[in-house]
């Protein structure tokens, strides 16, 4: 028994999707993923997690036929992966009693090597789920080309489930079954997985963390740039509804910035620049259980980093992320699916 899973794009949640289905499976889950991205250390961060929360002892490297994308048209000499997709899987499936498959960050994404997600679905016999999240009307187009795609390669399209949904009206489930495409789910945002950590912040900005180690799990939602007077930057901290979820990006040598952080309760300090703080600051920073870390940045793109920092699936995110798809997702009509 096996489920592809894709998604119409990069950050649309098949990996939270695919951990909820695999959680709410009786038996033993394995994982695959083809196409490997979101490199950590030379393995795939889908892989990682994966392993951890399925408790999987093959070496990550089986896990991924490739995960040089980037560079196929100058270093792929075979663009063909069909032979070795075939084999790694065999391979993975032994001992499992259910596969989740997922692809790269979209549909198509893959295609030159064989590894799209509908090329995927018809090289291993196995249908097809895709997540899908966005303005309706561009989740019903997605939806009713990806069921195109898998037509195609003659492979089985199960249908959709809709992700971050702050609405999705019976009237666009309509249209899309009336076009051949079912909706298996519904999942409303949930803030616990969309706001980023300290951690996840920190990994990156590749930075070096000197002090507040305890405090990585701490959430962060608004990013502030201390290279304003600290006038500016205490009214600007106060109008904040949540000034304790904040990050402060400033100097290493702007010791008031980096106290007036600590006197909002910030969440995170990041330091630019090269200098590093006092030994006051780090102390405080340890009994505050304030993260600092230093990175090679200027304070602008560091902050930029910050704001575009997404957050990352962890192991302990699991007992949530089970409830949320028993919840929200058909997934025991997805596994009988899966299974014919």
């Amino acid at each position: 028994m096996s489920l592809l899973i894709t998604s119409t794009r990069k950050g649309a949640g098949k990996t939270m999707v695919g951990l909820g289905i695999g959680l709410n499976y009786p038996g033993k889950v394995g994982f695959f993923k083809p196409l490997g991205t979101n490199l950590v250390q030379g393995a795939d961060e889908d892989v990682i997690l994966f392993k951890k929360v399925f408790q999987l002892e093959e070496a990550p490297h089986l896990f991924n036929v490739s995960h040089d994308y980037h560079r196929i048209l100058h270093d792929v000499k075979e663009p063909d992966h069909t032979e070795r997709l075939t084999q790694q899987y065999t391979q993975l499936h032994q001992g499992k009693d259910f596969m989740i498959i997922e692809t790269a960050h979209t549909l198509s994404y893959g295609s030159y090597m064989g590894l799209s997600a509908p090329q995927i679905a018809a090289g291993l016999d196995v249908p097809g789920l895709l997540v899908a999240e966005g303005e309706p009307e561009r989740i019903v187009d997605k939806s009713i080309i990806a069921r195109h795609c898998f037509n195609v390669q003659n492979a089985v399209f199960l249908g959709v489930v809709v992700n971050k949904a702050e609405s999705f009206e019976e009237e666009y489930k309509h249209q899309l079954q009336e076009r051949g495409v079912t909706v298996l789910g519904v999942i409303p945002k949930y803030e616990e997985l969309k706001t980023p950590t300290c951690e996840d912040i920190i990994d990156a900005l590749d930075g070096e963390l000197i002090a507040g180690e305890e405090g990585l799990y701490k959430k962060v939602e608004t990013t502030v740039v201390g290279a304003m007077t600290y006038d500016s930057a205490q009214r600007t901290l106060q109008q904040m509804e949540f000034p304790e979820r904040s990050v402060m990006v400033t100097g290493g040598e702007r010791a008031d910035m980096q106290l007036l952080a600590f006197d909002m309760k910030s969440s995170l300090l990041v330091l630019t620049g090269g200098t590093y703080p006092s030994a006051a600051v780090l102390a405080k920073a340890d009994e505050l259980k304030t993260p600092v870390v230093m990175v090679a940045y200027d304070t602008l793109t560091a902050a930029s980093r910050c704001e575009q920092t997404a957050a990352r699936l962890r192991p302990d995110h699991a007992p949530l992320i089970k409830e949320i798809v028993k919840k929200h997702v058909d997934a025991k009509r997805l596994c009988e699916a899966a299974g014919k």
